[in-house]
C-alpha cells in the first residue's frame, strides 16, 4: 500500500522508498521576490506620501511681526526716513521697512528681516554679489575705521547697469543685540546656481518639447534652488528651510551706484544709515522690555 500524505511508500517487494521534499523551482523563488519587491514598493510609496504631505503643510507663523512696531519711529536729523508698506501676513519674512532721503536726494533702504541668507537670496535673483569688508566679531577679521558686527558687499545688478552698497548685520531677536554671525550661513534661501530669469516654469507645453533637456535642466536647477540645495526637500520628504525666528537680518541698501560715483562715500552714507537704523532699534528694544524681565 501507499501513504499518500507521508515520506514512506512500500514498494510490492515490501521494501521502504523514502521520498524527498521537492526543492523550490526557479518560478516559486522569481514569485517570491516580485512580492517581496511589490510589498516594498507599497511601503516606499506610502511613505513618500505621508512624507510629501507632510512637508507642504503651512508654515509656522513668526512671533515677531509688522504689528509689533506700531510705534516704532525713527528719525535722523536732516534725513526724511518714511515707513514703506510690509505684507501683513504671520510668515511675512520683512517686518519693518524705512526709506532715508537726504536733503540732496540721495537714498537709502533699510529693512529688518527674519534671518535670511541676503548674498543667496540676490544670487537666485541674478546678482553679483561681492564682500567689500567684513568687521564681525571673528578673530583676525577686522576692518579699521568701520563700526564692528557688520558686513558690507557690493551688489552688481543683471547686465552690470548698476551697482549698489549693501550693509548686513545679524541680530538677535530678543534685544537686538549684533550676533557677529555670518549671514551667508543662513538657510534661506541657499542655493547652487541662479535661476534663468529668462525662463520660468509653465508646465507640459508644445514649446516645452521643443527644448526638452534643456527646460528640464532648468526645471530640476529650479526646484534644487527653492529646495535650498537640501537633497531630502529636493525630493520632497522634509519641508524647506525658512527665515529664522530666532535671528534677524538688519539689511540697508543704497539707492544704486553710478559708475562715477564715489564708491567710499556711498559706502560710508550707508553705513552712518545701518548704524543709526540699528541703535533706533535698539533703543526702541530696550525701552519696550524695560520692567518685563
Amino acid at each position: 500500500g501507499s501513504r499518500t500524505g507521508g515520506r514512506e511508500d512500500r514498494g510490492t517487494g515490501g521494501e521502504r522508498n523514502v521520498q524527498c521534499p521537492t526543492a523550490p523551482t526557479s518560478s516559486s523563488k522569481r514569485q517570491t521576490v516580485v512580492a517581496g519587491l511589490l510589498v516594498t514598493c507599497v511601503i516606499l510609496v506610502g511613505f513618500w506620501e505621508v512624507m510629501s504631505n507632510r512637508s507642504r503643510r503651512a508654515f509656522e507663523a513668526f512671533e515677531i511681526t509688522n504689528e509689533d512696531f506700531e510705534d516704532f519711529v525713527p528719525a535722523r536729523e536732516g534725513w526724511t526716513v518714511e515707513s514703506l508698506p510690509v505684507t501683513t501676513t504671520a510668515i511675512e519674512p520683512n517686518i519693518v521697512v524705512f526709506r532715508y532721503v537726504d536733503d540732496v536726494g540721495a537714498k537709502a533702504i533699510s529693512r529688518l528681516v527674519h534671518g535670511y541668507n541676503m548674498c543667496d537670496c540676490m544670487r537666485i535673483k541674478g546678482y553679483e554679489v561681492e564682500l567689500v569688508a567684513d568687521t564681525r566679531d571673528i578673530e583676525g577679521v577686522e576692518e579699521d575705521g568701520l563700526p564692528s558686527d557688520l558686513q558690507v558687499w557690493r551688489l552688481e545688478s543683471p547686465g552690470g547697469s548698476a551697482n549698489a552698497i549693501w550693509i548686513t548685520s545679524m541680530l538677535r531677536a530678543g534685544n537686538f543685540a549684533t550676533t557677529g554671525v555670518d549671514v551667508r550661513s543662513m538657510a534661506f534661501p541657499r542655493v547652487g546656481m541662479v535661476d534663468d530669469p529668462n525662463w520660468a516654469p509653465q508646465g507640459f507645453t508644445l514649446s516645452s518639447l521643443r527644448h526638452p533637456v534643456r527646460n528640464l535642466r532648468m526645471l530640476l536647477r529650479a526646484k534644487w534652488n527653492n529646495a535650498r540645495g537640501d537633497l531630502w526637500t529636493f525630493l520632497r520628504l522634509k519641508q524647506p528651510a525658512w527665515a529664522s525666528d530666532d535671528m534677524l537680518t538688519l539689511v540697508t541698501a543704497s539707492s544704486g551706484l553710478a559708475p562715477s560715483a564715489d564708491e567710499t562715500q556711498t559706502m560710508a552714507s550707508t553705513i552712518a544709515i545701518h548704524m543709526h537704523m540699528l541703535n533706533e532699534l535698539q533703543a526702541w528694544r530696550e525701552e519696550n522690555t524695560a520692567g518685563q524681565e
